[in-house]
């Protein structure tokens, strides 16, 4: 079994992380806003932490590479309790899971991309 180039893996985990970003952003704006909290909060506590590592994700760095894998694990759990808890965002969490997943695994291949010659 041959693994996608470095090219393609990048271009995988840049556009999966680009996806969880917008899927979050407009899950929380628009599709299921929060009722109890400030919508600018939560804006601030979900989309933030994604947007630390973007440039070294664009520049295809591999610290912040790591870092954006790890950090969508945070999204994968959030997406879980989200499709077993709440059946009006079930298909919401779905869909986070799968692309929390999809930047988790892309990630990791191009990590490994990167380190071999």
């Amino acid at each position: 079994m041959t693994l996608p180039g470095k090219k393609v893996a990048y271009w995988l985990q840049l556009l999966s992380y680009l996806s969880l970003i917008t899927l979050i952003t407009l899950w929380i704006t628009v599709l299921a806003p929060p009722q109890t909290f400030p919508i600018a909060l939560v804006i601030i506590t979900c989309v933030v932490p994604l947007l630390l590592p973007l440039m070294g994700v664009l520049h295809g760095r591999d610290k912040p590479v790591n870092w954006a894998a790890y950090l969508s694990l945070l999204y994968f759990i959030h997406g879980t309790m989200e499709a077993f808890a709440n059946p009006a965002t079930r298909i919401l969490g779905i869909i986070e899971i799968i692309i929390s997943l999809t930047v988790f695994f892309s990630a990791s291949l191009y990590i490994r991309r990167l380190n071999k010659p």
